[in-house]
């Protein structure tokens, strides 16, 4: 039985709200004291002074890790908390106190030079960098992005400009959204107010046409009448973005995405080039869809239409069993630790007011079960996220042996276990289903699922490469809609039909905000978790420990290294 109490997630966890103010002082002392280990620093140093200034600025950012979670996952279930805004505020003007100190660490290991410092040479890198072996690729890799780095006084005033500049664009972005309450209109129904984006849009799935056009009409319509903010904000983000990569001397505004992802611009333009080539995959189910529906065509708002009109739901309570027997099954490893994120109640269930809208996994520290938020309407799909999510939760524990800088994994992996956790749920509630109608319909909203991960997410980069390049040469909301839709008339041909209202539909992608060039990560990530899983298929349970070692593995290892060891070449256009 799942205890009521525990669909909100408990936060004192991370850091209990009467110990914020003790504690933030403590890490203000602390980073006082870092000049003693800034002291420390020259290339004949010990193994042992070098772990202990590695130790050091670890405390310190575990620190700050959880006081700007425990603000941060606060704001997120309640985006008008004036508490948790303050607490962010506070944290973030610590953060940039102690950034500035520690950039003399990071310059110093990055072989830049320092006043005061002698420069630190590539042999005595290699040798302190060996003396803490988990952290010697993540360190070669920040010596390598020297190159890219400013000088000190010029990495603090961007330190700055982000905190007070580009967070505040998007934290405005959200306020502006979270406030829509929106007016659904169909007709021959009373109007109803919907005051949730979550909510609204599980209208989108719906069996019913009119459902979910009203739905989009509701929802693009608020963003429609916003576009101008919506459109200032992404345009300071995109110049913002723009300007600093350039002084940087990145190839281009994506290539800093790519950089931090670990991953050679050329992989990433092979991955979208064949996603963009094999659009009539899709093209091909849509005209299935459209004929399993009895339509002649079908619209925009019908591509997540099920076939199936079963309203059957599904509580939190039976969503969690179904996912639990299914992880139990398919390894020890992944039903225990998903246990673990349920039973220490690190988890945020249904809806609210002023909750933020979807659904992630935030790990805060090694030491500290990773939290999960959701908005459970009840749906399948809703059973699907759940195992997504936890799949993300279960990757960071396994890798929760490693310090806080590499327990996360790099780009290339960090879908591997949340689209493993979808898939392995797929097939065994697929496979338990009888009815071939209902067998059918699964089949059929999967595809619409790997649409969304793999041709929508490939179309927002695109979209976004051109966004930036011509936001350079100055244009507006309305321009910038006409390219959007362009992109979608591309993905979709002939097919299906496009309502001109979708020109305002970039407004609703907040990724492309808050982390431009983000979204690949769902397309590369489910394909290479789709070929993983086959090889799972094929190899059966000899392959669990192989993905137990990649899971495992964390950043700690250069991730083509690693999938190159399971017959992986990313830079493969056969392989995509």
């Amino acid at each position: 039985m799942i205890d009521n109490k525990k669909i909100n997630w408990n936060l004192d966890d991370i850091l209990k709200l009467d110990n914020f103010e003790k504690y933030f002082e403590e890490t203000k002392e602390l980073i006082g004291k870092m000049e003693e280990y800034i002291a420390l620093l020259r290339p004949e140093m010990s193994g042992a002074d070098f772990v202990k200034v590695i130790d050091f600025e670890e405390e310190i950012e575990e620190r700050l890790g959880r006081m700007g979670s425990r603000a941060s996952l606060m704001e997120e279930v309640d985006q008008k908390n004036q508490e948790a805004k303050l607490m962010k505020s506070k944290v973030t003007n610590l953060s940039l106190e102690f950034a500035k100190k520690s950039r003399i660490i990071g310059f110093w290991i990055k072989g830049k030079k320092v006043e005061g410092k002698e420069i630190l040479d590539n042999k005595n890198a290699k040798r302190l960098f060996g003396v803490i072996e988990e952290l010697e690729y993540s360190l070669n890799y920040s010596r390598a992005a020297a190159k890219y780095s400013l000088e000190q006084r010029e990495e603090e005033i961007v330190d700055n400009k982000d905190a007070f500049g580009q967070h505040a664009l998007t934290d405005l972005r959200d306020l502006i959204e979270t406030e829509f309450e929106y007016k659904l209109e169909i007709e021959g129904e009373k109007t109803r107010i919907i005051k949730t984006q979550s909510e609204l849009m599980a209208l989108s799935h719906s069996h019913k046409r009119s459902e979910r056009m009203g739905a989009y009409r509701a929802l693009l319509g608020k963003h429609k009448e916003n576009i101008d903010k919506f459109f200032a904000i992404y345009q300071g983000v995109v110049k913002d973005w723009d300007f600093e990569a350039k002084i940087r001397g990145f190839k281009s505004p994506i290539s800093v995405r790519n950089f931090a992802n670990h991953i050679p611009d050329e992989a990433v333009e092979t991955m979208m080039e064949v996603c963009r080539n094999n659009i009539g995959i899709f093209q091909r189910y849509f005209r299935f869809k459209a004929k399993e529906l009895g339509l002649e065509k079908l619209r925009r708002e019908d591509i997540y239409a099920p076939l199936d009109e079963s309203k059957k739901k599904y509580g939190f309570e039976e969503a969690w069993k179904l996912v639990e027997t299914t992880f139990d099954e398919f390894c020890e490893g992944f039903g225990n630790r998903a246990r673990k994120i349920v039973e220490e109640n690190h988890i945020d269930v249904y809806p609210g007011e002023s909750k933020r809208s979807g659904a992630f996994c935030a790990t805060v520290s090694p030491k500290i079960t990773p939290y999960i938020l959701l908005n459970h309407t009840g749906e399948q799909r809703d059973v699907a996220t759940l195992a997504h999510e936890l799949g993300h939760g279960i990757h960071s524990l396994y890798a929760n042996k490693h310090r806080a800088a590499v327990q996360h994994a790099n780009l290339p992996l960090a879908e591997t276990a949340s689209t493993m956790g979808e898939m392995i749920l797929f097939e065994k509630m697929y496979k338990s289903e009888k009815d071939k109608k209902v067998k059918k319909a699964m089949l059929s909203e999967k595809m619409s699922d790997s649409y969304a991960s793999i041709i929508r997410q490939n179309y927002f980069v695109m979209f976004e490469i051109k966004a930036h390049e011509m936001m350079s040469k100055g244009i507006g909301a309305k321009e910038l809609g006409e390219m959007w839709y362009e992109t979608l008339e591309e993905q979709f041909g002939e097919v299906v039909k496009v309502d001109r209202m979708f020109e305002a539909e970039w407004s609703y992608i907040p990724h492309i905000v808050h982390t431009p060039f983000y979204c690949y990560a769902y397309n590369f990530g489910e394909l290479l978790s789709l070929s993983l899983y086959g090889k799972y298929k094929s190899e059966g349970d000899k392959f669990v420990p192989k993905l137990e070692k990649i899971l495992a593995s964390g950043g700690s290892e250069d991730p083509d290294k690693i999938l190159k060891e399971v017959g992986v070449d990313m830079r493969s256009k056969e392989f995509w």
